[in-house]
């Protein structure tokens, strides 16, 4: 899902008024070592080999960043009960919701089968110290996709020696990035950016040069959003001004956060003069990621972050509608004063998990059930397989001509399809053996979108990634502590933006942040680094 800037910012609306099988009969199962399917000769909707011919009901609550969430009932949750002899009951809100609400539940006591998070925050931590959540240890060594999960990427989501969650696979290299409209470049004779010198004056004409040439003073430069995710992706143009990056040392030699860094400060101050010369909406610290989102495919804004993987195609039919001409181009990442240059990777290698409910554990069926059912559509399907011949995929794609039609050779999900495919409702992404095998460019249809996929991809190929050590550990106090401490910290970088509190604050801020916490935060992962032997590093 994802690079975040900061933690959730409930200070904002005041300041503002302050975003991848069993081996059972029927199913596709995963070659671990060369990441390939082996198709059963029958995609049937028998419940698999080995599982109980009962009907048990499962219920399963998560949030999704889509723009249209999967009804709780259609075709598609009667192909789920039907498949796998189940009466599946799922309950889906919005992600920035979802918190709030996936918070209220576990407080009531009734937890659901299966729960979904992000991923292994500080809730995390303690719901399954608190024993929430089913030990998956011993579980997943019966399916192989599931199996074939690297190491590391279990020991993100094990808390006291023990598994909690099922991870979905992400992209580590092809996650969010800052976006430009390059057609708006093009309209007003200007060249990529390579630095905040040169960003800013172009953010700043297109908020004040009718970059789109429609003769309205209706644009932007950059889209910025807060409510409710905290603010969002901000405009980090490399690794030093990342606020999630450990990156930079302190004077005693400790890797620190990139939140309290001079290369945050620099990004902050920047984001400053934006607000002050027009580039940002007067209202951004009041926006929802999603509206601002949809504003920047409507051709408002000159700049966010857009990843070219797992995204729906219509927001980019829809701008190519409005404005025809729209080009897009991922901008490099800057040079640091180090000399490096480069993104941090996006991630632990999976975004969001899927937890079960500890009560489970005296029902072997249902845990058989459920974890048969994310196993399977866990397995890897290679792009040549995903055809209506391919049963498999058939099936999770909702059939042909229903949830997807073929173009070009390319399976293209039905607009609106979200009710018809199985996929949507569970995991949705296939653990890829690599960021490769994804085959972006091949992957859409859409004119715009393809091109700004392959924009990305040839962008991308030549630079480096920041390997962030923290994703190799799970720090309690930073699991913990770490979110209220950037709440706080930001409210001043929210009032530094929007020109309430002086730049000159920032020492202060940081010192706070360090003697509230911060500092311990820093000592326990530096500890756990050197314990464990990993170092930062660029891949």
């Amino acid at each position: 899902m994802g690079k975040r800037f900061v933690a959730i910012l409930f200070m904002i609306i005041a300041l503002g008024s302050a975003a991848a099988c069993s081996g059972n009969e029927g199913q596709s199962t995963t070659d671990a070592n060369n990441g390939t399917t082996r198709v059963a000769s029958d995609a049937s909707s028998e419940p698999p080999a080995g599982q109980a011919s009962g009907t048990m009901s499962v219920t399963y609550m998560d949030g999704m960043w889509d723009a249209v969430i999967p009804s709780a009932q259609g075709p598609a949750v009667s192909a789920i009960d039907k498949k796998f002899n189940i009466d599946f009951k799922p309950r889906f809100s919005y992600m920035q919701e979802y918190p709030e609400k996936l918070a209220v539940t576990m407080a009531g006591g009734e937890l659901p089968d299966m729960i979904g998070l992000e991923g292994p925050d500080a809730n995390f931590m303690k719901w399954a110290k608190q024993g929430a959540f089913l030990p998956l240890n011993d579980e997943i060594k019966r399916y192989p996709a599931l199996s074939g999960i690297p190491e590391r990427i279990w020991h993100s989501v094990t808390v006291d020696g023990s598994i909690y969650a099922i991870p979905r696979w992400f992209t580590t290299k092809y996650g969010k990035q800052p976006v430009i409209r390059q057609d708006w470049l093009d309209n007003l004779g200007l060249k990529m950016p390579t630095n905040y010198e040169e960003l800013l004056d172009v953010l700043v004409a297109f908020a004040k040069d009718d970059p789109d040439r429609n003769g309205k003073n209706d644009t932007y430069g950059l889209g910025l959003s807060s409510v409710d995710t905290g603010m969002l992706y901000g405009a980090a143009m490399g690794v030093e001004w990342d606020s999630t990056a450990w990156y930079e040392k302190n004077d005693r030699g400790q890797l620190v956060p990139g939140l309290i860094t001079n290369g945050n400060k620099e990004q902050v101050d920047f984001l400053a003069k934006l607000y002050a010369a027009g580039a940002l909406t007067k209202d951004w610290a009041v926006s929802k990621a999603n509206d601002v989102r949809n504003d920047f495919f409507s051709g408002k804004y000159g700049m966010y972050f857009e990843q070219p993987y797992d995204f729906s195609e219509k927001r980019f039919a829809s701008l190519r509608t409005l404005q025809p001409a729209a080009k897009l181009a991922v901008i490099p990442p800057f040079k640091q004063d180090d000399g490096q240059s480069g993104f941090t990777s996006t991630g632990k290698g999976f975004y969001q998990m899927i937890m079960l409910n500890a009560n489970l554990k005296d029902n072997p069926e249902k845990i058989d059930r459920i974890l048969g059912m994310l196993d399977y559509m866990s397995a890897w399907i290679p792009w040549e397989d995903r055809n209506p011949q391919n049963p498999d995929f058939d099936w999770q794609y909702g059939g042909e001509g229903k949830g997807y039609a073929m173009k070009d050779g390319v399976a293209v999900e039905t607009i609106d399809g979200q009710d018809l495919r199985p996929k949507n409702y569970l995991v949705g992404r296939y653990w890829a053996p690599n960021d490769e095998a994804v085959q972006l460019p091949g992957a859409f249809t859409d004119p715009l979108a393809k091109q700004f996929v392959q924009d990305a991809v040839n962008t991308l190929q030549s630079v480096k990634f920041y390997q962030n050590p923290v994703d190799a550990i799970v720090s309690p106090l930073k699991e913990t502590n770490e979110a209220e401490l950037e709440r706080d910290f930001n409210a001043h970088v929210t009032r530094m933006i929007v020109g309430s509190e002086s730049m000159a604050n920032w020492d202060a801020a940081v010192k706070w942040y360090l003697d509230d916490g911060g500092q311990a935060i820093i000592d326990e992962v530096n500890r756990m680094l050197d314990e464990e032997q990993i170092q930062p590093g660029w891949g």
